[in-house]
C-alpha cells in the first residue's frame, strides 16, 4: 500500500506537525548544523577564555619565579664554615589600612618567601596587628641591645643561663618591611629606641593601685568574719529578716568589682625619652630593606584588581628585584631623600588614613643603612676551588 501524498489534514485537536527541515548541502551549512546553541557557545567561550588566562598566568609566574631564584641561587651554593650560621633577617608585617593582615601574609608567602628559600636566607616574621605595635617592638629591641652593652642586663635569658651549653643561633642582621607604613614604624622605632632611658620606668603607681584594690576586696570578708553573733535573748518576732545573697548575686558583684579594678588600673608608665640619653648599640642599627606593597581596595580599583588577578607574574618581578637587594646584603647610608620611599602607596589608602610622615633625628638617620641592588652578582664557587 503506497503512502498518501495528498495535503496534510489537520488533526481533530487542531495540531499540525511541522514541516521537516531541509538538509544543508553547503559546508558552512553543515558546520552550522553541528555547532551547539548560542547559549552553549557563550558558556564554553567564557570558560575557555578564563581557563586560558589562568593557565597563561600560572606558566608565566612559574617562569618568573625560576628566573629570580636562579639569580640568588648562587648564594645558597656558597660554602659555609662549620661555626658559621646562615644569614637571618627580621620581616615585619602589618595590616594595610582598610583591610586585613591576610593580604600581607599572602603577599609574603607568594612573592617573598620563595626568594628567601632559594637564597638559603633565614628569616623571622613579626606581625603588628595594630598601629604602633611594630614601632614598640623595634624600640624595645634597640633599647635591650643598649642595656646589654651598658651591663644592666645579661644577653642570655634565665633559661639559657641555667643550661650547661647554649646552642648556637643565627642573629638577625637586617630588617625587611612591606609597605611604607611598616617602614615608617621601623624608623620611628629606631628613633625611640636610641632616645629612651636605659633605666626601667618606676612601676610604683601600678603596684599601689593593685594593693589598694586587693585591700578593698579583703576588707568586706574580714568584717563579716569579725562581726559578733546576734544575742539569743532577742525574740524572733522583733528580729528583722536578713536576706541571704544568692550565688547569682555574688557572681554579679565579683564581676562588677573586676570591671571597676580594670577601669581604675592605669596604663604602664612610658619610658622617658631625651636626646641626653642618646646612644647606639655597639653592633649598630640593622639595615632596612623596603619591599613595595600596593594594596588595591575599593570599587574604583576593580579593573586594576581584575588585571592583577590574571597577571600576578608582574608581582614576582616587581617584588623579586627588591628581595634580591636583601639577599645580596649590599647597603648604603640612608639619605634624606630616602625617607620619601613608598610615597606612591599613599593614594591607595588616603581614604582610611593620612600620609605617613617619618620624623627622626638627623643623627639617627645617619646610623641607618638601606639595602641596594648589587653592582656585581657573585658567581658560585667551583668544586675544585672548594677542595683547595
Amino acid at each position: 500500500m503506497e503512502p498518501s501524498t495528498g495535503p496534510i489534514t489537520p488533526s481533530p485537536s487542531g495540531y499540525t506537525s511541522p514541516a521537516p527541515k531541509p538538509v544543508p548541502t553547503t559546508f558552512s551549512g553543515k558546520l552550522r548544523a553541528r555547532l551547539p546553541s548560542r547559549g552553549w557557545m557563550i558558556f564554553w567561550g567564557t570558560v575557555g577564555t578564563l581557563g586560558g588566562l589562568v593557565t597563561r598566568d600560572h606558566y608565566l609566574t612559574v617562569a618568573a619565579k625560576k628566573r629570580v631564584a636562579d639569580k640568588v641561587d648562587v648564594l645558597a651554593k656558597q660554602s659555609c664554615g662549620v661555626q658559621d650560621m646562615p644569614r637571618k633577617v627580621t620581616v615585619y608585617l602589618t595590616a594595610p589600612p582598610g583591610d586585613g593582615i591576610h593580604k600581607t601574609r599572602h603577599y609574603f608567602k607568594q612573592f617573598i618567601k620563595p626568594v628567601f628559600d632559594a637564597a638559603a636566607l633565614d628569616y623571622e616574621v613579626r606581625e603588628g596587628l595594630s598601629e604602633g605595635q611594630i614601632q614598640a617592638m623595634v624600640a624595645a629591641d634597640v633599647r635591650r641591645k643598649r642595656r646589654v652593652a651598658a651591663g644592666k642586663i645579661s644577653e642570655l635569658t634565665e633559661e639559657e643561663q641555667q643550661k650547661p651549653m647554649v646552642p648556637m643561633k643565627s642573629v638577625s642582621d637586617g630588617i625587611v618591611v612591606l609597605g611604607r607604613i611598616a617602614l615608617g614604624e621601623v624608623l620611628q622605632g629606631y628613633n625611640d629606641g636610641c632616645l629612651q632611658s636605659l633605666d626601667d620606668p618606676e612601676p610604683v603607681i601600678v603596684e599601689a593601685k593593685i594593693e589598694e584594690s586587693t585591700t578593698e576586696e579583703t576588707t568586706p570578708e574580714s568584717s563579716t568574719e569579725s562581726s559578733p553573733a546576734p544575742e539569743a535573748s532577742e525574740s524572733s518576732e522583733s528580729a528583722e529578716p536578713v536576706a541571704t545573697p544568692t550565688p547569682e548575686d555574688t557572681k554579679a558583684s565579683t564581676e562588677a568589682k573586676k570591671e571597676e579594678t580594670k577601669e581604675e588600673k592605669p596604663a604602664p608608665a612610658p619610658i622617658p625619652q631625651d636626646e641626653a640619653y642618646f646612644s647606639v648599640p655597639p653592633t649598630g642599627l640593622e639595615p632596612v630593606g623596603y619591599i613595595p606593597f600596593k594594596n588595591l581596595t575599593g570599587f574604583r580599583n576593580f579593573h586594576k584588581k581584575l588585571f592583577a588577578l590574571f597577571n600576578s607574574y608582574d608581582c614576582v618581578e616587581y617584588a623579586g628585584s627588591s628581595v634580591m637587594k636583601v639577599a645580596f646584603a649590599q647597603t648604603k647610608d640612608m639619605e634624606e631623600a630616602d625617607l620619601e620611599i613608598g610615597r606612591d602607596e599613599e593614594p591607595l589608602f588616603q581614604k582610611y588614613r593620612g600620609p605617613v610622615e617619618i620624623n627622626i633625628l638627623e643623627r639617627v638617620r645617619e646610623q641607618v643603612k638601606i639595602f641596594v641592588t648589587p653592582e656585581n652578582i657573585p658567581e658560585a664557587k667551583k668544586a675544585d676551588e672548594e677542595e683547595l
